[in-house]
């Protein structure tokens, strides 16, 4: 059962790390993640549906036609008295007579008919500018949320795929400690029969790698577990990775100290600059409603008219037609106090505002300290490790030969073993971890696109 779980492992960790000609590297997997991955395609309707607030700001702006047409039943009695006249001949007047007299119109069953059309510009409004001023901002703040969905689509792809090489580097590494400890026991065995060595050998050895045995089946399964979230992310199940090369050279930090990269951060963050949109969004609400007699004034035509239409011989026909242009001004007088309201809920909410963006901006100042300290510890952990890997390469060739001589024990070569494993693992978590620290230090900053990502891929794909 053990032979054919460490087959089926080894066949997926080939196929993982080998065959690199037809391999997915990081860029490439940050590409198909960026047409795939279903939380990025939220991310871009949303942008697109951000992007129509600058065509509802331009609509605001423009004249508004409107088409009213009406159609009922009524029944009309209208009657006007001491109606004056003159230069006109009514019944029992000649030319050019003059006076007074009684109109009545009455329909009894008729129809109604109605037909009106309007046009209106604005020409002075500040609430429709304030609008118009806020509309376009949100379209603004729809790009950097693009922008900020983009850069966290990157370190979710690094993060997955470094993860999934750190799973088949463990996996590796315990199979080789594996098949180490294999030689040891029949080493062990064989010295054993012909006296050489006490039975306690043979027993370490085999709990040893019993051990080991497990550990190798929890790493397949950490393998398949990351390979399958970057999959999620990526929508490839099957690509083989590029791994990163061991005697790759990493790069230093980019240039610019601490300081340097915090204040980047607290003026360029992407959610930096979108809280301070959000802070000017606030302020335009508050100036919309702080003039306490905003007058507000509209070119307006109109052109239309309406008919009522007797049905029985007796019912009189009406017809009225107008047209006219002018200039319309409107002053909010008294509004029972909704105004002041409003203009005091928006001062409100502005200071509200403008307190998340000072928090926003420690925000961005406390993920790029910790990406900052995360590369520069980094480098000098990877510094030690290295190290401490050729010492520990070293102290196990000695521990062979004196096994070899009779000055050391089987066991003092299995812990010796296990020294190196566990120095070369950490070797391996902490390059991924420091290369992943350099991607979040450039997305706190907000410069993380894809030329920084190509430049910690080279490392993948460097001869």
């Amino acid at each position: 059962m053990l032979m054919k779980k460490t087959a089926k492992a080894s066949v997926l960790l080939l196929s993982l790390i080998t065959s690199q000609a037809h391999a997915l590297d990081l860029l490439e997997a940050w590409q198909a993640a960026r047409a795939y991955d279903p939380q990025f395609a939220a991310a871009r309707a949303g942008a697109e549906a951000g992007r129509t607030k600058t065509l509802q700001a331009q609509a605001l702006k423009s004249p508004q036609v409107t088409l009213n047409a009406g159609m009922a039943g009524v029944n009309s009695d209208n009657k006007i008295s001491n109606a004056q006249f003159s230069n006109a001949q009514f019944a029992g007047g000649g030319a050019g007579a003059s006076g007074t007299t009684d109109f009545r119109t009455r329909t009894d069953a008729g129809l109604n008919l109605n037909l009106n059309l309007r046009a209106e510009y604005p020409l002075y409004d500040a609430a429709r500018n304030g609008s118009v001023e806020q509309l376009n901002k949100q379209a603004q703040i729809a790009e950097v949320q693009l922008t900020l969905d983009e850069q966290q689509l990157m370190q979710r792809v690094a993060q997955a795929y470094f993860d999934t090489l750190l799973s088949a580097d463990t996996l590796s590494t315990l199979k080789s400690q594996q098949a180490a400890v294999a030689e040891a026991l029949a080493s062990a065995q064989t010295r054993f029969k012909e006296g050489d060595v006490a039975v306690i050998d043979t027993h370490e050895t085999q709990a040893r790698y019993d051990l080991l045995a497990s550990q190798v089946l929890e790493a397949e399964s950490n393998l398949q577990l990351s390979r399958a979230a970057l999959a999620d992310v990526t929508g490839n199940q099957d690509a083989a990775l590029v791994p990163l090369p061991q005697k790759a050279k990493l790069p230093s930090i980019a240039s610019g100290d601490l300081q340097s990269w915090l204040a980047r951060a607290q003026s360029s963050h992407p959610l930096v600059h979108a809280q301070q949109l959000q802070q000017e969004i606030a302020h335009t609400e508050s100036g919309k409603f702080q003039a306490k007699y905003a007058p507000v004034v509209n070119l307006v035509a109109l052109a239309g008219g309406d008919r009522l239409q007797g049905l029985s011989g007796n019912d009189a026909d009406v017809t009225n037609r107008q047209m006219s242009l002018g200039v319309q001004l409107t002053i909010p007088l008294y509004s029972g106090g909704m105004r002041e309201a409003r203009y005091q809920e928006a001062l409100a909410l502005e200071d509200k505002v403008r307190n998340q963006t000072d928090y926003v901006r420690q925000q961005a100042a406390r993920e790029a300290r910790t990406a900052w300290l995360a590369v520069t510890t980094g480098q000098g952990q990877v510094k030690a490790l290295e190290q401490a890997e050729r010492s520990a390469e070293i102290k196990l060739d000695s521990t062979r030969v004196g096994r070899d001589v009779g000055d050391r024990t089987t066991l003092d070569v299995l812990n010796s073993e296990q020294e190196l494993y566990n120095t070369r693992l950490a070797l391996y978590r902490s390059r991924y971890q420091m290369l992943l620290a350099q991607i979040n230090l450039s997305a706190s900053a907000g410069e993380l696109g894809e030329p920084r990502l190509q430049e910690i891929n080279q490392l993948l794909t460097a001869k």
